[in-house]
């Protein structure tokens, strides 16, 4: 049982190592064709030369994962109370 499971890690490491040496042409045409079709990943990856829509889709969801944990600490909502002075108007 031990053995299986460092033999599945093993596998999910070098998956997770394919998907990083993606080249920077196919991560770019990723991203455009991910804006323009969504998350139809069978048709992304058949613009790519040996990669397969599973390996697009483990890829973009890396890459949102990480996108989301750099920029975790850049979305915080900022609350301000107007001083009473202030006035919103509409017209100038």
């Amino acid at each position: 049982m031990r053995k299986r499971n460092r033999v599945e890690e093993r596998m999910e490491e070098d998956e997770v190592q394919e998907i990083r040496d993606m080249s920077p042409e196919e991560e770019d045409l990723i991203h455009r064709l991910y804006c323009l079709l969504g998350d139809r990943w069978k048709l992304i990856a058949g613009r790519l030369p040996n990669r397969t829509a599973e390996e697009v889709e483990k890829y973009w969801k890396m890459k949102e994962i990480e996108n989301i944990e750099k920029n975790r600490n850049i979305y915080k909502p900022i609350c301000i109370k107007p001083s009473p002075f202030f006035k919103f108007s509409m017209h100038n």
